[in-house]
This record gives C-alpha cells, sequence and structure tokens, in this order.
C-alpha cells in the first residue's frame, strides 16, 4: 500500500477532529502522521507512524526516516503548515497538497505579522512560495475557494473539497429533549458565541449547551450568568461525547461571524455532524454555511451578529416538532449525498493519484 505523509504541526488538537477523520478514513493509503508536537490524540494503532521533527529545521534527517516508507505524497492541513511542509516535500520529491480551512485564507496579513506566533508571521512573509510550489489546494467550501483566488492561489490547482463525516458515528437520537440548544466549537470570536447568549435572553423555555473552550470562555460564562442554568459550559469534549448530546439535543445553532481581525469559517464541521445526525441547524450567512445549510430546508440562516433574528428562527423550531422533524430528514439526505465521509475520501484519494501521474 502505497504511503502519504499527513502533516499538522500539533497531532492533533481537541478541536481538530476533521484532521483525525482525515486521517482514519485513508483506505488506499497508508498515513505516515509528521508534525511537531504530540498532543495525545493519535490514535494508538497510528502511533507506530508518527514522525516528529524539530521546531528549528531538522528537515533532511526527517526525510531520510521517511524514505523507507516512500511516502507518494505530503497532505498538510492549514496554509502555515503547508508552507512549513514545503521543504520536506522537496527533499522528499513528492508533491504536496494542503488543505486550507478558514483562517489561513481570511487573515490579513497585517493581523498574522503582528500574532507573534513564528508559523503565521512566516506564513505572512511567504505565502506565495506555496502558492508557486504547492501542489494542489483544497479549500474546504466553495466561498472559500473564492476567497483564495482572490488572494492569489492558482485557479487550476485550487479545487474544492468538502470534509466529510462518519455517518454511522452520528446518526439520528429521534426528537431529543425539548428546548434543548446545542453549541459546539472552540470559544473564539468567530464562533458567534456571545451572539448566541444575546439571543438565548429572549428564549426563557430553551436551555444551551456549550461544548469547547478557547480564550473567550470566561467572557462568555460571565455574560452567560445572569441567565443562571439556562445556559451550560461543558469545556472540550471528545467527538464519541459530542455525538451523544447531538442525539438528545432539539436543534444546533451555529452564528458564525467574522472577527474583528478578520478571521473567518471554511465551514464549521460540527455544522455537517449536526446535519448527520438528523438536526436541523440554526446558521448564518457567513462564508461556506449556506453551502451545507438550505436555508427552509435543512435549517434556517440569518444575518451575522443577529441575536433578535437568531432567537426569531430558533424560537421558530423549537415550537414545530413536524418542522424539527422535516428539516432533521432532509438535512440527513443533504450529508449523504455531499458530504459522506466514506465516499470524500474516495474522491480525496483519487486526487491523490491524479497528482502523482502529473
Amino acid at each position: 500500500m502505497d504511503s502519504v505523509v499527513v502533516y499538522r504541526s500539533p497531532l492533533f488538537n481537541p478541536s481538530e477532529t476533521f484532521v483525525r477523520a482525515h486521517v482514519e478514513a485513508l483506505e488506499r493509503y497508508r498515513p505516515l502522521l509528521v508534525g511537531v508536537e504530540d498532543k495525545g490524540n493519535v490514535p494508538p494503532q497510528l502511533r507506530p507512524s508518527l514522525f516528529l521533527r524539530s521546531r528549528f529545521g531538522g528537515v533532511e534527517d526527517l526525510a531520510d526516516r521517511l524514505r523507507p516508507h516512500r511516502p507518494r505524497l505530503i497532505h498538510a492541513h492549514f496554509g502555515p503548515d503547508g508552507l512549513a511542509a514545503l521543504p520536506l516535500a522537496r527533499a522528499l520529491g513528492v508533491p504536496l497538497v494542503t488543505t486550507l480551512h478558514g483562517y489561513d485564507v481570511s487573515l490579513s496579513r497585517r493581523r498574522m505579522l503582528a500574532s507573534a506566533r513564528l508559523s503565521w508571521m512566516l506564513y505572512a512573509l511567504r505565502h506565495e512560495r506555496l502558492m508557486r510550489e504547492g501542489g494542489l489546494f483544497l479549500p474546504v467550501s466553495e466561498a472559500l475557494r473564492r476567497a483564495a483566488l482572490a488572494q492569489g492561489f492558482p485557479e487550476q490547482r485550487t479545487q474544492t473539497h468538502y470534509l466529510g463525516v462518519d455517518l454511522d458515528r452520528f446518526r439520528s437520537g429521534g426528537e431529543g429533549e425539548a428546548g434543548l440548544i446545542l453549541h459546539v466549537g472552540r470559544l473564539v470570536e468567530k464562533k458567534g458565541t456571545r451572539v448566541l447568549i444575546a439571543a438565548m435572553a429572549r428564549l426563557s423555555e430553551a436551555r444551551l449547551v456549550v461544548i469547547g473552550d478557547g480564550p473567550e470562555r470566561g467572557r462568555l460564562e460571565r455574560q452567560a450568568a445572569g441567565l443562571g442554568p439556562q445556559v451550560r459550559f461543558l469545556g472540550a469534549l471528545p467527538s464519541s461525547a459530542v455525538a451523544e448530546w447531538m442525539q438528545r439535543a432539539t436543534l444546533l445553532a451555529a452564528p458564525s461571524l467574522t472577527a474583528r481581525d478578520g478571521d473567518a469559517e471554511g465551514l464549521p464541521t460540527v455544522i455537517v455532524e449536526a446535519a448527520a445526525s438528523s438536526l436541523p441547524v440554526v446558521a448564518t450567512r457567513h462564508s461556506g454555511i449556506p453551502e451545507a445549510v438550505v436555508e427552509g430546508e435543512t435549517g434556517f440562516l440569518v444575518p451575522e451578529s443577529d441575536a433578535e433574528a437568531l432567537a426569531d428562527r430558533i424560537s421558530l423550531l423549537l415550537g414545530s416538532a413536524e418542522l424539527r422533524e422535516r428539516m432533521g430528514r432532509a438535512a440527513r439526505a443533504m450529508v449523504e449525498t455531499k458530504f459522506d465521509l466514506r465516499r470524500q475520501t474516495a474522491k480525496l484519494e483519487n486526487l491523490y493519484d491524479r497528482l502523482r501521474r502529473d
């Protein structure tokens, strides 16, 4: 079986379940995991294929360790990691695939330079090199692809590829608990959690469960303090627990927005997971979200930062079991057609095959 290097500097961040899903779903390519930091989230069966590199070079040594496994290409997640993997791709003489997820396209050069993160600063200064030498770029939504092209990514080598979800793990749980709203994501500005908490003040009969952690958590907990037990923060949970909460919930709220620094979504995987769980979604018209939420059919879309509109649509869904059931069925059917992990992985491996031949 041919091998592919999957490159992600942290292996893996708890919130990046989509990277782990990519690795575990490969069928015709054997993954070799390469990164800088072991976060303890690598599946046990893949630990023998884990390779760590130095933060400050060590490319030739790493290439020497990888050559006996004969990798055919490298697949990096996020633009900064694509840039970091480029010297390794050169050393191995293989093509480089980079998945673009959102901030790597939406954040301004100035914001990246001011971030004090070395990988972001280097990306701001040298991303044109990745654009020139990268073999293939895979934005996770068509909206993100358009934004990438506007920034100068090469049109012929930039192709939308939707991330898939495991349709066996995420399944309908039935009616769910009355009034239970689920919100899942890293607690950063672009997730719009503050807008959702503001909407909850208008929804006295509803309960909100927030899964995730991040720098905004303290501020959000203070904002929600006046709502008492109406809002619960559970912190970061494993994907299996998220799937269980989706079976208990009545709907998912995903009010993403463009942050003040320009940070934006590509297409949040949690929206697709909710749809696979037959949950209607109330979300915003933001980036690639309308590609996964069909207005009036699988959920509702509202303007960014509009707590009143968000509360209105949530209330409409909470008040109609028939509407929730109809939208949930349509959401599951949409995911089966467009976001099935097995089908999307097969498409990805076909792209690998084609890139190797070109």
